[in-house]
């Protein structure tokens, strides 16, 4: 059961970061998603994080924040994004909130790959996870997130309405 469910996953995430790749209209395109990597680092005590999207997707949020003539490829972008990031997604270990700490971003074709870390000094022992990525520009967004700690995966996806989830 469970090598099924792990390969089922691996289909969809395949599928998804294949789609994140191919050429789309800059104006719009059918779907809105985002898959992003959460990986526990136990020998430097970090979490490190990869978001990658829609680069015309996370203009469009930052230009609805008040940002104007808004250009990911532009210096200022990236105070903007992790200003941005740090409204939208959160991740808690009991009460703490960590600080999201900007490492960098790349954009490939019409995709942006955003990376960040923080600190997490206790693990991810009672750790949650808000992640509300574009839910504010776009109604169908869907963020999926795949965790990576103690050499375990699980899957977590968000839709708008969902609120904090567990990691598993």
């Amino acid at each position: 059961m469970k090598r099924t469910v792990h390969i089922s996953s691996l289909l969809i995430l395949s599928l998804l970061l294949a789609a994140l790749a191919l050429p789309t209209n800059t104006a719009a395109h059918r779907y809105h998603t985002s898959v992003t990597r959460l990986e526990y680092n136990a020998e430097d005590h970090m979490v490190e994080i990869t978001v990658q999207t829609f680069a015309d997707d996370i203009e469009a949020a930052l230009k609805r924040s008040g940002a104007s003539n808004v250009s990911l490829d532009s210096r200022k972008s990236n105070e903007l994004v992790l200003e941005y990031l740090r409204k939208v997604f959160e991740i808690r270990t009991g009460e703490a909130r960590l600080e999201l700490e900007w490492i960098g971003m790349e954009l490939k074709g019409h995709s942006v790959w955003i990376y960040l870390q923080a600190k997490a000094s206790n693990g991810l022992s009672n750790a949650s996870l808000r992640n509300n990525l574009l839910f504010e520009v776009f109604p169908d967004q869907v963020n999926i997130v795949n965790v990576i700690r103690d050499g375990k995966r699980a899957s977590l996806v968000f839709k708008r309405g969902d609120a904090v989830k567990e990691l598993q």
